[in-house]
């Protein structure tokens, strides 16, 4: 069944919304884990909370056009089809932000062999992750898990 263009608008406009949603609940939620009475945020934590909002607001973007796969199957499979792609492209693209950063920021030579890039995109997703992890709480656990119920709810379905 073809899809009229209202209802390709109205997914169009829901996509991008739950797109900025997941982008600004990332940044708030590690903001506030950052904001405790005498924590110093420093320039490479500012940065790297600005790459995860990016991160979320395009792998929101990404899972919800990756979703129509998934959408002729049942709440439980949407739903972990969402969230793993979310969480995959989210940590994917959080990486190579990170070493887009440290490569465009931190001046100085840079090894541009393949090695080199491996090896820098590699640190750059465990600064990433490990950014992550040193901040896990149950805010970050509920944001992350968010994405495979919405998208499992309202996100793109085919009814059979």
């Amino acid at each position: 069944m073809e899809e009229s263009g209202f209802g390709r608008g109205v997914g169009f406009i829901l996509a991008v919304l739950f797109a900025a949603v997941m982008g600004a609940c990332l940044i708030a939620v590690l903001v506030a884990e950052y904001m405790e009475p005498g924590r110093v945020m420093n320039e490479q934590a500012r940065v790297t909370l600005r790459i995860c909002g990016i991160a979320g607001a395009i792998a929101g973007l990404m899972a919800w056009w990756l979703q129509g796969f998934a959408a002729h199957r049942g709440f439980v499979v949407r739903f972990f089809y969402g969230l793993i792609i979310f969480i995959l492209v989210f940590c994917a693209l959080g990486g190579l932000l990170e070493v887009g950063s440290n490569f465009l920021l931190n001046p100085g030579p840079h090894d541009y062999s393949p090695s080199g890039l491996y090896w820098a995109s590699l640190g750059g997703f465990y600064t990433f992750a490990f950014f992550l992890v040193s901040s896990f709480n149950l805010g970050l656990i509920a944001v992350l898990l968010a994405p495979g119920i919405f998208l499992a709810l309202v996100g793109p379905r085919e009814i059979p």
